[in-house]
């Protein structure tokens, strides 16, 4: 062959090469996730647990790798809760194949032991997944105007915008982190002894640090947080923001599950105008009476003076308590 057809025909047939090399490469990698999915739902139903996918549909080649996922269910091995959905799709980055991201791409329900059924919804919901050697570097959640509609109970949960965040904690061996922000929050219903803040939420957000957290694997049907209960396991809120009806602050805490199942532990929250808050609290319908006296007082008093206060907001012996008054029981939390 001339030189002269050499610089024709090489360019071409290097881009040939190059472009049947990422074909070849483009369909082992769908190739590799496909049979992931499949081992994966082995592997669940060999543990116990209910996996199926019926369907996996290619598409985005050549730039691109979505795998359509068709009727999806899910049970836990250990019983309480199923999940089911009639499509999601999972979105693989090429160079980076353990970056993967799941998208709903409809409802989503979510049915628990006792029967009821929660309907989950939204314009955009996406999770993702990042490992570095097989091990999670970090897990993430995003909504856009998620709704949480129970049918057999009042009202509807909505929010704007929800991001959640989840990843090793590098200070702790075995804890990790986890950080929540939503914005426009709206709940089904009021808050039992809250109800003066009513039901929109401006602002929550938080950052936790979830101790012993591998023992939340080993749940029991009947016991969930049990194991991890045993194992000391705990929840650190580092940072809290809230701004729900009177209450916009800033605070942290601590807390866990007592021997009865029943929240324990403590919140430190700083409020510059104690007053209005204080007096929500008081003109809740369920307020024990002495306790809406005595908030009714400390309300009073902090009007006058303009000082501000480090709400201690406590749960021990299955009471909640602000300032040291018991508010009301706290049943267990299942």
């Amino acid at each position: 062959m001339s030189k002269r057809a050499l610089w024709l025909w090489g360019p071409w047939a290097a881009f040939a090469l190059i472009a049947l090399g990422w074909t070849v490469y483009w369909h082992a990698v769908a190739g590799e996730a496909e049979r992931r999915i499949d081992a994966w739902t082995a592997a669940q139903r060999e543990a116990g647990a209910q996996a199926t996918v019926l369907r996996v549909v290619r598409h985005g080649f050549p730039t691109l790798m979505r795998l359509e996922l068709q009727n999806i269910s899910y049970a836990s091995a250990r019983g309480g809760w199923r999940a089911e959905t009639a499509r999601a799709d999972l979105h693989i980055n090429l160079l980076n194949p353990e970056h993967i991201k799941f998208e709903a791409e409809a409802p989503i329900a979510l049915s628990r032991a006792n029967g009821a059924t929660t309907t989950v919804t939204a314009d955009a919901l996406i999770a993702s997944l990042r490992t570095e050697g097989g091990v999670l570097a970090v897990a993430g959640l995003e909504a856009d105007n998620l709704q949480l509609d129970d049918p057999a109970q009042e009202g509807v949960l909505l929010a704007r915008k929800v991001v959640l965040n989840v990843r090793p904690d590098p200070r702790a061996q075995g804890a990790y982190q986890a950080a929540f922000d939503t914005q426009a929050l709206t709940l089904p219903r009021p808050v039992r002894s809250f109800e003066a803040f009513g039901v929109d939420v401006a602002e929550l957000r938080a950052a936790i640090v979830v101790e012993h957290s591998a023992a939340l694997l080993n749940a029991a049907p009947q016991d969930p947080l049990g194991p991890w209960r045993e194992a000391n396991g705990r929840l650190r809120l580092e940072m809290l923001t809230l701004h729900w009806g009177p209450l916009q602050a800033d605070g942290h805490g601590q807390g866990g599950l007592d021997s009865e199942r029943r929240i324990e532990g403590n919140l430190e929250i700083p409020i510059e105008r104690p007053a209005p808050v204080l007096s929500a609290i008081a003109n809740g319908p369920e307020m024990d009476r002495d306790a809406k006296r005595a908030l009714a007082l400390l309300a009073a008093g902090y009007a006058i003076s303009g000082d501000d206060i480090t709400l201690d907001v406590e749960a021990r012996d299955g009471w909640l308590r602000l300032e040291g008054l018991p508010v009301r029981r706290l049943p267990p939390v299942y």
